[in-house]
């Protein structure tokens, strides 16, 4: 755990100056956070290393959107001190090949001295710079999101980049975007969702209900009239 401490440690200032200004470690896990935070919006990169041994797990970087997470919060019992992702980095993910050997490589590199640590810390530093820094660009606020992944993939692809209740949170996105594309997805989902009631109620009832009440909420007028560009 002293090494994993030692990482963190000396990753703080250098992801300071790429606007990571707040951080984290836990005891526990030994998994290393980075974060930097607005009013609209949340990104946080997460480095995990073994907690027994010296050893690179994973690194990735994920983005979250307040009012997207305050609407959800009133309808699903959220994780306590978890972070809620919005978007994930599947861009790189899709590509296995690529990503598997990148992942290899650093699971390669050797920790047992403090060159060898610095070497290690060098490569994490150039993947953040060349995969999550430009994903964070690429979805600067919630509007990129709608362009970018809502209106561009079809549905079936929605999962792969919002991850957790997606449903739920694509209709969220697309209401604060005001997309041209919320009603024909409203109404695909409560097709999809009554089907998994009629096909079995005790598993799929509740969904059902919570995705009724979200677009209630979603369609009352004095919601429309709070929404802020």
């Amino acid at each position: 755990m002293k090494f994993n401490k030692q990482i963190f440690n000396s990753l703080i200032p250098i992801l300071k100056n790429r606007g990571l200004t707040e951080s984290t470690y836990s005891e526990r896990s030994g998994s290393l956070s980075f974060y930097k935070s607005n009013k609209h919006s949340n990104y946080q990169i997460t480095l995990e290393l073994d907690d027994t041994t010296k050893g690179f797990v994973n690194v990735y970087g994920r983005i979250s959107f307040t009012n997207v997470i305050d609407i959800l919060s009133r309808f699903i019992e959220l994780r306590p001190n978890v972070y809620e992702a919005v978007v994930v980095n599947y861009d790189l993910y899709k590509n296995k090949e690529k990503y598997n050997k990148i992942f290899d490589e650093l699971e390669s590199l050797p920790l047992k001295t403090d060159l060898d640590i610095k070497e290690f810390e060098n490569e994490i530093i150039s993947y953040i710079d060349s995969y999550i820094l430009p994903f964070f660009e690429k979805f600067y606020n919630l509007q990129d999101v709608n362009d970018k992944i809502l209106n561009d993939l079809p549905k079936e692809e929605y999962a792969n980049y919002i991850p957790g209740q997606t449903n739920f949170k694509v209709l969220i996105i697309m209401k604060l975007c005001n997309s041209s594309k919320y009603i024909d997805f409203k109404e695909w989902a409560l097709s999809a969702y009554k089907k998994g009631v009629e096909i079995n109620a005790t598993k799929y009832g509740k969904d059902y209900e919570i995705l009724q009440r979200l677009i209630s909420y979603l369609e009352n007028e004095d919601f429309n009239n709070s929404i802020i560009d």
